[in-house]
Order: structure tokens, then C-alpha cells, then sequence
């Protein structure tokens, strides 16, 4: 292969330039426009692949802390003036605690989810024992949600400022809803 080819001349000095005629127009707009829609779908399919979906990551925690049978309480049995203290300190102010002479409260830890505290409480009801996750609301999230996973019902709502999931048994759901005043 020859890069140069000594019988071919060139333009000679004084001569017009060789001027070719530009893209037509409808190309370079399709060529922009295809270009264009690859970033953008290969950003949005990234993205989705990239990041886990966080919707319902509460009820998802909730659910593992309910499962959790060797869990280790930072506090038993506590009094109701504890208990909002305790609250107080881990989720803020005014946190939504089910208030019911049908409840009584077996023990309260905290734990992180999405790098802020919740609290957990377990509570012994009529109806079985149930998980009962508070934690500050942030972003937007759905007024009520409710799964079904096993034997496990988890109902998850907002209460002002706060989110909670509540997880109990399936079977006597409506008794232990009763008891926390869920609807």
C-alpha cells in the first residue's frame, strides 16, 4: 500500500479550492439527536443498575428486626416516662408511641437505617408480639403501605413528621391494628 502515488497532482498553486458541500441539514440533526438519546438512556438504564431502589427499605427493616428473635434490648420493660424520654433522644420530639392499656412494651433498641436512627419497640399485644420501627420521615414516601411476606403483615404509615412500620402476626392482624390504632 503506497501513501502517496507520484502520478497524482494536486490543486496547483492559484487555483480554486476544492470546497465540498456541508452535511445536509436533517443528518446532522439525526446524528445529534441519536447521540443525544444514547447518554441519556445509557445514564437512566446506569443509574437503575447502579443504585437499589430504596422504596420500602422501613417495611424491609422492620420485617428483619421481627424476625430477629435474639435481639439485644437496650432497655426491658420500661415505664411510659422512660419511654419518651428514650424516644426523645433517638428519633426526636413528639414520636408517635402506641398508647393502649392492651399493650405493654418488652424491650427498645435503636438502629440505623439509611444512615439516620430509628427506634425499635417490641410490644406484646393480644393479638401476639409485634415490632413496632419509628424514624423521622425524610423525602416523600407514601401515606400507607401494607406487604404480606410469610406469616408476617407489615403496615407501614406516616404520623406527622415521622414514619412507622409495625409488623406482627398475619393471622390475628386485625386484633394487634386494634390495639395501635392502625385502620
Amino acid at each position: 500500500m503506497k501513501l502517496v502515488e507520484a502520478e497524482s497532482t494536486g490543486p496547483v498553486e492559484g487555483d480554486a479550492a476544492l470546497v465540498t458541500p456541508p452535511p445536509p441539514l436533517h443528518r446532522r440533526v439525526s446524528v445529534s439527536l441519536l447521540f443525544t438519546l444514547t447518554v441519556l438512556i445509557g445514564t437512566v438504564v446506569s443509574i437503575y443498575l447502579v443504585f437499589p431502589a430504596r422504596n420500602n427499605v422501613l417495611v424491609t427493616e422492620a420485617l428483619e428486626h421481627h424476625r430477629d428473635a435474639d435481639a439485644a434490648w437496650e432497655l426491658t420493660a420500661p415505664d411510659a416516662a422512660t419511654l419518651r424520654g428514650w424516644l426523645l433522644g433517638v428519633v426526636g420530639k413528639d414520636a408517635p408511641v402506641p398508647a393502649s392499656r392492651e399493650l405493654s412494651v418488652i424491650g427498645l433498641r435503636r438502629v440505623r437505617i439509611l444512615d439516620r436512627d430509628a427506634a425499635v419497640l417490641r410490644l406484646q399485644t393480644e393479638g401476639g408480639e409485634v415490632s413496632y420501627l419509628v424514624q423521622h420521615a425524610r423525602g416523600i414516601a407514601p401515606e400507607r403501605s401494607e406487604r404480606v411476606d410469610g406469616e408476617l403483615r407489615a403496615v407501614a404509615w406516616r404520623a406527622g413528621p415521622y414514619t412507622v412500620v409495625a409488623v406482627g402476626p398475619d393471622a390475628s392482624a386485625a386484633r394487634w391494628r386494634a390495639a395501635l390504632g392502625v385502620r
